[in-house]
């Protein structure tokens, strides 16, 4: 009889899953973005979301709510109902690096979401302005030896990648550079325009755009092979730069709150992935700046659990926390 009830219910459960897959989405849906507009995942939230409207007949909504390197947002999609209506689309930053920054965290990144799909990897750039000089790694350190040099650098925010990739190379060179946080790439980006910084941490793709009128100059890029579209630009290592960190990935990737049914897990993933591999969208982020990844919700599960001891375990080494 036990056995009966449960295997009744189990069905009614799947059936209840299968149902709401069906007629996912019957309203508009909510992209949460924890970062400023104007930046890549900024940029990547609305390509997908415009196309996402498109092909599922529904409004995807971008919502942008920056600040705590992406915990604000991030805690709130995790506090929203597991219905596939309010989604996150972030980086790496609010997913792993908050769990070493902050010692209380309002979500748990391990628990709190279900994994739809990485969209691209954007290479992060150490870029200058003409302002300063400087154009070339050579010539930051001369800059630096030649002493008096009062220096600063910005990030995308406190404990992201760039911040932990700008703070190595800090220590590295002995610099005693001063770290100007942001919310997000794009006011890094306009920090270096205006010459308010000297030095900026901004993804390829953010930053591009300036490189050919010479109003950014990328001096390293961060990876394990160099950029292809900025192939002249060496890898911080070729420069002879060495730190786990400097080649972990940056990735921009869309989840939902843990218990989504996994039809819809599985019914948007599949739709991103679509998008992203279409001729027209591939072309496009490519010449952004962007590496195309669309992963499977296993295989993003997987590169997760990977990539989440390397940079988690650096953070503390780097003795960085949330201001």
């Amino acid at each position: 009889m036990l056995k009966t009830i449960a295997t009744a219910c189990a069905v009614m459960l799947l059936a209840g899953h299968a149902s709401a897959a069906d007629t996912f989405p019957a309203r508009p849906v909510r992209i949460v973005v924890p970062y400023a507009a104007g930046g890549a995942t900024d940029y990547i939230a609305r390509t997908v979301g415009d196309r996402l409207s498109k092909s599922l007949g529904q409004p995807f909504v971008i919502d942008n709510k920056p600040g705590a390197a992406g915990a604000i947002g991030a805690s709130e999609v995790s506090r929203s109902k597991a219905d596939g209506y309010t989604l996150l689309m972030t980086i790496t930053d609010s997913q792993i690096n908050n769990t070493a920054l902050y010692k209380k965290l309002a979500y748990d990144p391990q628990k709190d979401f279900a994994f739809i799909t990485q969209v691209v990897r954007s290479p992060a750039l150490i870029s200058t302005h003409p302002g300063t000089g400087i154009k070339s790694m050579a010539d930051l350190k001369a800059k630096i030896n030649a002493g008096n040099a009062k220096l600063s650098y910005g990030s995308w925010g406190i404990g992201g990648q760039g911040h932990l990739a700008g703070e190595s190379l800090n220590r590295n060179l002995k610099a005693g550079m001063v770290h100007v946080p942001q919310r997000g790439e794009g006011p890094v980006v306009s920090d270096l325009l205006s010459g308010t910084i000297d030095l900026g941490v901004s993804s390829v793709a953010s930053a591009l755009q300036y490189v050919p009128s010479g109003k950014i100059i990328p001096i390293a890029v961060m990876g394990s092979h160099r950029s292809t579209m900025l192939p002249q630009v060496p890898t911080i290592s070729e420069l002879g730069f060495k730190d786990p960190i400097y080649d972990a990935n940056v990735w921009i990737a869309l989840l939902a709150p843990a218990k989504t049914p996994q039809p819809i897990i599985d019914q948007l993933s599949k739709e991103v992935r679509a998008i992203v591999s279409s001729p027209d969208v591939s072309q496009v982020l490519i010449g952004r700046g962007f590496e195309v990844m669309n992963s499977t919700p296993d295989q993003f599960a997987t590169s997760y659990k990977t990539e989440f001891d390397v940079i988690t375990k650096r953070i503390r080494e780097l003795e960085i926390e949330a201001q």
